[in-house]
């Protein structure tokens, strides 16, 4: 038995909080941090009780935020071992389409090129996962996969790894694609000018994303730009809106860094001034997703009935509920929401 590779799988979702390259990295913590202390003395004028604000019990002991203290684990420890194998990263997708278009250019560095080459392939890496983010809101047996994320009834930065695996590798292959291409094409461009501006290993534009309080978009903090900000970047405030439970929030700010895309396809929500949000699906399931057992293998069981029922039902919208859950008033509105319009 290869007791170093176990532990290394079992050290790894600890290790990420140290690795800059990832967005629970400490550093990014700190910033977040740092941001929410000033939100709470602008608000406050004073520090008094900052502490109990910033961790609250009734978040960090509620039951969907220990169900993503355990997916979070066991996401990036067991299950990240088994799919980070067989995901088709952003290389492979380059040497395809480096190979294809033949020997590029003979450029040299250059400012321009560089920054050129850092800009497009992060805005085309942030286009897919806009994407990938719309289908899985939009196909209905996709949703049932990314009902884990939304099924979150607090958050906290962690609920940011309660994603299922299923729609990790999708998302990842996706970006991959796009990130893969786009470098191969920058470099088929510029040659050995297609250089990538870093900043801690990441895309500069990437760590600086991390670096603007990334981490509160997971968190009860609210943070908000200017409206024509928001059209361009996306703020803490507009993801924390995109978990919200009401009906006039559903199916709304699906980017990741750039608001451009949500912006342009009619579904981005800018608020103009603070909300107040009770997060989690608003269907009737909330309080049902908070078992390991059922962050799952639920998915699994729901998509299933769907493509049972009809192919047409998993790929538009079902005309039943695949799990029916009665809501207070007594209606069967499970899988209402986020479904193909």
């Amino acid at each position: 038995m290869d007791y170093d590779r176990i532990t290394e799988v079992l050290m790894h979702p600890f290790n990420l909080f140290f690795d800059p390259t990832q967005r629970l990295s400490l550093l990014y913590m700190a910033t977040a941090l740092i941001v929410a202390i000033g939100v709470y003395y602008a608000r406050k004028r004073s520090l008094a009780g900052l502490l109990t604000w910033l961790l609250p019990k009734e978040v960090l002991l509620h039951p969907s935020a220990k169900a993503d203290y355990v997916m979070f684990f066991i996401n990036k420890s067991v299950v990240f071992a088994i799919y980070a194998s067989i995901i088709i990263q952003s290389e492979f997708w380059f040497k395809l389409v480096q190979g294809y278009m033949g020997p590029p250019a003979q450029g040299t560095p250059s400012l321009a090129a560089t920054l050129l080459t850092t800009i497009v392939i992060v805005i085309a890496m942030d286009a897919m996962l806009w994407f990938a983010h719309y289908i899985f809101h939009k196909i209905p047996f996709l949703w049932e996969f990314h009902k884990v994320h939304h099924s979150a009834e607090v958050m906290t930065p962690i609920t940011a790894a309660r994603m299922h695996p299923f729609e990790e590798i999708i998302a990842s292959i996706m970006s991959g694609f796009a990130v893969g291409v786009t470098a191969a094409l920058m470099f088929h461009v510029f040659g050995q000018g297609a250089v990538i501006l870093n900043l801690f290993g990441l895309n500069i534009v990437m760590a600086i994303f991390f670096l603007a309080a990334f981490n509160l978009r997971h968190s009860h903090v609210w943070v908000r730009y200017p409206v024509w900000l928001q059209r361009i970047f996306v703020c803490p405030a507009q993801h924390q809106i995109h978990h919200s439970r009401a009906r006039r929030h559903w199916n709304k700010n699906m980017g990741f860094i750039f608001g451009l895309w949500d912006w342009a396809a009619g579904t981005l929500y800018a608020p103009k001034t603070h909300e107040k949000l009770e997060f989690g699906l608003g269907n009737g399931e909330d309080g049902t997703w908070n078992r390991a057992s059922v962050l799952y293998f639920r998915p699994f069981a729901n998509a299933y009935r769907l493509f049972a029922s009809g192919w047409r039902n998993a790929f538009f919208h079902p005309k039943k509920s695949v799990t029916p859950v009665a809501d207070p008033q007594g209606e069967d509105i499970q899988g209402e929401q986020r479904q193909a319009i």
